[in-house]
């Protein structure tokens, strides 16, 4: 490898920590609202698997990155889950009034619950960290630099997602606890969560009509991203606020019980053959 090379390599590494620290915002959210479902004793090691998941994602969909590009099917499935995830948690009859209440809280839960309660959490964080992974490949992969033959160069790629999530571990925690003193960024997560879904849906969609590849530039995202969670603690603060945003969540909480209600009915058949079993 010549020095020209290297620093090209480094060059690509600084820059995706840097786009993988901006973008990874809705993941390190999610993650933390998901963990805070669970007890105190838990909630760190929900963190730390689900990062640890988001890593072991991310590599998976860099190794079959032309795969993902040509099978777009994963995608959709992809990007329904995302939108499904923030629709069953928006639809909770905690998550409307989490701004005013903070988490409810019930007596102890036996220890078997509590496993069962993690195994569940820890199987949404990885589809999620999944399904995320699927729309931030696509923009790590655009900035590999390409050798002599024209090929990408794939090692400051690895190197720079790595970086960047050994980072988001030191920051998760802390995640937990600004969801405590801001209890608006918990159903914020979950619209984050949405909001990317939405976008590869978007993104499918203008792929069908057109048959264009069209990506989201990742400035856009994260200024999307700025956006919703400036808008949510501006509604915790502001009545005025809350007022003129009422009428689009009385819109848009039907779309989403209407998500859950048909998720509910594909998996169904699936639900009851396990309980068969």
């Amino acid at each position: 490898m010549s020095l020209q090379e290297l620093l090209s390599g480094l060059t690509v590494v600084a820059a995706l920590v840097v786009i993988e620290g901006l973008l990874s915002v809705d993941n390190v959210l999610g993650i933390a609202a998901l963990a805070r479902e669970l007890p105190e004793s838990q909630q760190r090691l929900a963190i730390r698997v689900g990062l640890g998941l988001a890593y072991v994602f991310r590599v998976l969909a860099l190794l079959v990155a032309s795969w993902l590009v040509t099978n777009t099917w994963v995608r959709w499935l992809g990007a329904g889950y995302l939108i499904w995830l923030m629709s069953a948690h928006l639809t909770k009859g905690h998550a409307a009034d989490a701004a005013e209440e903070g988490p409810v809280t019930l007596g102890p839960p036996s220890r078997r619950v509590e496993r069962a309660a993690l195994a569940v959490v820890l199987v949404q964080i990885g589809l999620m960290d999944l399904s995320l992974s699927i729309d931030n490949v696509i923009a790590a992969v655009g900035l590999a630099p390409k050798d002599d033959g024209g090929d990408p160069v794939m090692w400051p790629i690895y190197v720079g997602v790595l970086i960047a999530i050994l980072a988001l571990q030191a920051i998760a925690p802390h995640a937990v606890r600004l969801l405590k003193k801001f209890p608006v960024l918990e159903p914020t997560a979950f619209i984050l969560i949405g909001y990317v879904g939405v976008m590869l849906m978007m993104e499918e969609v203008v792929r069908v009509a057109t048959g264009s590849v069209v990506h989201v530039p990742a400035s856009l995202k994260f200024a999307g991203i700025l956006f919703i969670i400036w808008m949510a603690l501006l509604y915790a603060a502001d009545g005025v606020v809350q007022r003129l945003i009422r009428p689009l969540t009385r819109i848009a909480m039907p779309m989403m019980r209407a998500v859950t209600q048909v998720v509910a009915l594909l998996v169904w058949p699936i639900e009851r053959l396990f309980e068969m079993i």
